[in-house]
């Protein structure tokens, strides 16, 4: 009843959508657009954006990879902001997964690009040609990087502080996942967080997790009111048990961190998205918020480390995307999330339930069955033009399309945007052949038009879901003013 409720409510926001068009185009508002494809990789890093040839116009960054264990040419591709042509790639000898970060470390004015992959892949590379500046560990020929049980994975990284006096900020990672594991083995090499020479790579630090967990997350950096820099991140997974934890920057510096604060146990399961972090009850103090594995919305007071409330759905998730806030309920301040869970047990999750969570109170006010499994997280945007936040998000579902006498369904991807958070979707994008596993989007004014751009990704592929071939970056565009942005890339 619930699957058949939602394409009702679909079929009647399409309708509203032929009017919003309608509207559009009668402003005569014609806009940019572009596309690259890319045959042999496909992607599920998330877009970010970089002026990176000096011509004032924002450039698109991304991991890229072959199907999982092989090497390939793009590993790390940065398109031309104006056209999408390809400004440079860099070779990787595994599938690149992380988000891209910037700094000028070469002193030439032009960003660097930092990111992380699987096969203990961490690139600094030179923004302005791509040259690779340093690396974690370059390729030797008598190294088994698919499975040897050291060589883990660096599956997200952040700034902090310059801790050598260099000028430079160092860079802090998560390592860890050994993914040829099988999900009966229950003992895995345990995650690290690593502290690097943001300018040469030197190994400043490690530690490895307090409970000796495996460990996926993204750390993110948690500062006080008054300055003290700690740093949250979690350990467990789809079949290990593990925590949210907290410590200070000193205690990783000292390559120690089992005195690390506990946040909250996964039960059972453990932590792969990064929490978000943001002031949920207004205290003027910035709170964590994180979506569990099992499906768990989690908001933890900065101030104290206690629980302000916990969300959860009826069922079994494995859930491995960030939650996105705003504004979408009641008439209160309070910030409201909404959050999309995988339904099933991986590699079995079937489709997604998407819910809108009251900031104020931690209650599920709306949910909604839309698309299949993809776990790119969701953005926020007044999409409407009405002063209010809407969601926007990446969904994958069957197409059927007749072919002589016969029915057959298809992979396909769309773009669709949630009103205030839960009223009835919108397909902004129609329908393409293929599949956005993980690839968040991009909402930026990349191009200083003071319209709003769109840059997204997909695996043009329609016959297999995890393809990993026919990779395509769109660019277009709206008649909306940058301003509508609320949330407009992933961890930002």
């Amino acid at each position: 009843m619930q699957i058949i409720s939602t394409y009702i409510r679909y079929l009647i926001a399409s309708l509203i959508l032929v009017s919003i068009l309608t509207f559009y185009a009668c402003q005569s508002f014609e806009p940019d657009k572009w596309e690259q494809n890319i045959s042999n990789v496909g992607s599920s890093s998330s877009l970010k954006a970089i002026d990176l040839n000096a011509d004032g116009v924002l450039d698109i960054v991304m991991g890229a990879g072959a199907m999982e264990f092989k090497q390939t040419e793009h590993g790390v591709i940065a398109l031309d902001g104006i056209d999408g042509n390809m400004l440079w790639k860099v070779p990787a000898r595994n599938q690149i997964v992380g988000s891209p970060i910037f700094q000028d470390v070469t002193g030439d004015g032009t960003p660097d690009v930092f990111i992380g992959g699987r096969s203990a892949i961490l690139y600094a590379i030179d923004g302005k040609d791509g040259t690779v500046i340093w690396e974690y560990l370059k390729n030797d020929p008598s190294a088994d990087y698919y499975n040897d049980t050291t060589i883990l994975n660096f599956n997200g990284c952040q700034w902090i502080n310059d801790i050598n006096d260099d000028g430079i900020k160092e860079l802090i990672a998560g390592y860890g996942g050994f993914v040829k594991a099988p999900p009966e083995q229950l003992d895995r090499p345990s995650g690290k967080l690593m502290i690097f020479s943001g300018k040469t790579g030197e190994l400043i630090a490690q530690a490895a997790m307090p409970d000796r967990k495996e460990s996926y997350t993204c750390p993110v950096i948690y500062r006080d009111n008054t300055g003290i820099l700690d740093i949250i991140f979690g350990t467990g997974g789809e079949n290990i048990d593990g925590s949210l934890y907290r410590v200070n920057l000193k205690e990783v510096l000292n390559d120690d961190i089992s005195n690390a604060i506990k946040l909250a146990s996964g039960n059972g399961k453990g932590f792969i998205a990064p929490p978000l972090i943001t002031d949920v009850n207004l205290d003027g103090a910035q709170d964590v918020v994180i979506n569990s594995v099992d499906g768990r919305l989690i908001a933890i007071d900065g101030t104290d480390n206690s629980e302000l409330w916990i969300a959860s759905l009826p069922g079994e998730f494995d859930s491995y995307t960030m939650p996105a806030y705003g504004q979408f309920t009641g008439n209160d301040d309070y910030p409201d999330f909404f959050v999309s869970n995988g339904v099933g047990p991986w590699p079995d999750t079937k489709h997604t339930i998407h819910s809108l969570i009251d900031g104020a109170t931690g209650d599920v006010i709306f949910k909604d069955t839309l698309g299949s499994f993809q776990y790119a997280s969701p953005l926020v945007l007044d999409y409407n033009d009405d002063g209010k936040d809407d969601v926007l998000l990446a969904i994958n579902r069957k197409i059927k399309n007749k072919v002589g006498m016969s029915t057959m369904e298809f992979f396909g991807t769309e773009l669709i945007v949630f009103p205030s958070g839960q009223e009835n979707p919108i397909s902004i994008y129609t329908p393409e052949l293929g599949t956005n596993l993980g690839s968040t989007p991009l909402l930026q004014d990349i191009d200083g038009d003071n319209n709003l751009d769109l840059i997204y990704s997909l695996m043009s592929d329609p016959h297999k879901f995890y393809s990993f071939k026919n990779l395509k970056v769109v660019k277009t565009e709206f008649n909306l003013h940058p301003r509508n942005i609320k949330l407009g890339s992933y961890m930002e």
